[in-house]
């Protein structure tokens, strides 16, 4: 009788999402795989917290199944995708994760491909470290590229606290994160702008040493750090993906213009109601703001932003007392 056949690589291919559902339902995330019109993507896994609260932290998934897919190079597998599929994976809006289940070793192989894809000077494949097979002791790393994960979430009158009092502690260095939030303003409020000019341009300001503005990898650091704080916050919108492609491949400070959340909106709110409650208590500047006009480092308009930075810090020092 003729009557439709289910062919092996049904079966295999099979075999891998419901080996992935498993481990991931293991690991407490929550898979939805896609239920019909696959056209490069399986589904979708969602962080879920150890106290069980959903972050809004979600990849996409790409399952492959089969020895056949990875071409072993010595310490890492290569997997070569098709045009249609690279092509599909590097602008997906969600970083895209693929699971190669390799039956040899019954072990799944995983590797954020969206993020490889963008990479520059990418090799001709995508490379699935020998290491990088899913256990529980990286299976955070699934959503390394989606955000930031250890900083707490905090209520905004403690995340500007935070802001306010994390400042870089070399004194020709001066910066607080709430001064890089206040400043990267832009587009009327609605973006964040940050960028390492960004970063010299206050600390120009608030040098009040004798000696020049000198940076090294602590002060990196604290630029980096300030930026997953705005991402684990949920402050802005930003492309965590395409910014570790600058900081980790490329060894930059990266940059971005991104646009605030409702919790940016939020913070921004708070420290305007700061403001208007010491208006009366603000330090003045003046004399700071004609030596450093004079000397033609800034236009008025850059001043008056610098110096509300500073209004700022002395509102917070009132505030505690």
């Amino acid at each position: 009788m003729n009557t439709p056949i289910v062919s092996d690589n049904y079966y295999k291919e099979r075999e891998g999402v419901l080996k992935l559902a498993l481990e991931l339902n293991t690991y407490g995330f929550v898979f939805r795989e896609t239920p019909n019109g696959d056209i490069g993507i399986d589904g979708q896994i969602e962080y879920i917290s150890e106290t069980g609260k959903s972050l809004g932290k979600i990849v996409a998934a790409q399952v492959k199944s089969g020895n056949s897919y990875l071409h072993d190079k010595g310490d890492h597998y290569a997997f070569y995708p098709q045009e249609k599929h690279k092509n599909y994976w590097e602008i997906f809006p969600l970083p895209v994760i693929l699971f190669v289940y390799y039956p040899t070793d019954d072990k799944i192989y995983f590797t954020d491909v969206r993020y490889q894809l963008n990479c520059p000077g990418r090799l001709p494949y995508i490379t699935l470290s020998k290491r990088s097979f899913l256990n529980v002791d990286n299976a955070l790393n699934i959503f390394e590229t989606s955000g930031e994960f250890s900083i707490p979430y905090y209520s905004i009158p403690d995340v500007f606290d935070l802001m306010s009092n994390t400042i870089c502690p070399n004194p020709t260095f001066n910066i607080s994160y709430l001064d890089l939030f206040t400043q990267g303003l832009t587009n009327i409020c609605r973006h964040i702008y940050f960028s390492m000019d960004l970063a010299m341009t206050i600390a120009e300001f608030n040098n009040n040493t004798e000696f020049g503005c000198s940076i090294g990898s602590a002060e990196h650091d604290f630029l980096h750090d300030y930026a997953k704080f705005i991402i684990s916050q949920n402050l802005a919108t930003i492309n965590y993906s395409d910014y570790l492609i600058d900081w980790r491949e490329r060894q930059l400070q990266p940059m971005f213009i991104a646009p605030l959340n409702r919790r940016g909106f939020e913070l921004l709110n708070y420290i305007n109601k700061i403001e208007q409650e010491h208006k009366d208590t603000l330090p003045n500047t003046t004399l700071v703001r004609e030596r450093f006009i004079e000397m033609k480092f800034y236009t008025q308009d850059d001043f008056a932003r610098l110096e509300l930075g500073q209004k700022i810090r002395e509102v917070f020092l009132n505030k505690k007392t």
